[in-house]
């Protein structure tokens, strides 16, 4: 009897390490899990930041990822059926694919298209008025006509 015991203690002190590193383990992916997701409450935060108490959003949807995890699903698994059921709008950012790229991309792309326009039509301008501003010298012809008209004037005063 005291031999069972012993083998009994023996077996849960060698299985209790690995069951709380597999509780661990748990833990970890529910986190990774839920700061991949946002909770559809109008508080728009991830499912770990949701403060609201007794969310309609947040509580079922943490539950439904602890039953996912405990049955063997994957985060990623999990992550993809809360897009197939409820829509892009759970994730936190759009996805880099297709037309998500394009929305990320888009919007510096023009800004830089932008960019390059506005420098080229201020070269071109300087370009113009310095071209401009070239011919407005007198003509040596004129440069006699300058000079009488200057002393007359200095004259009459």
């Amino acid at each position: 009897m005291r031999s069972r015991r012993f083998l009994a203690l023996f077996l849960l002190a060698c299985l209790a390490p690995p069951l709380a590193r597999a509780a661990g383990d748990l833990e970890k992916q529910y986190r990774q899990a839920a700061e991949r997701l946002v909770c559809q409450c109008s508080c728009r935060e991830q499912l770990t930041v949701c403060a609201m108490q007794n969310c309609h959003s947040a509580t079922p949807m943490r539950a439904e990822i602890r039953e996912a995890l405990a049955a063997g699903k994957s985060v990623e698994e999990i992550i993809a059926g809360f897009v197939a059921r409820v829509g892009k709008v759970v994730l936190p950012a759009p996805t880099l694919v297709g037309f998500d790229l394009a929305a990320w991309i888009a919007p510096f792309a023009l800004l830089a298209a932008g960019l390059v326009l506005v420098s080229w039509i201020a070269v071109r301008m300087t370009r113009q008025t310095a071209a401009a501003s070239g011919g407005a010298t007198p003509a040596p012809a004129a440069d006699p006509r300058v000079d009488e008209e200057l002393r007359e004037f200095e004259e009459e005063s």
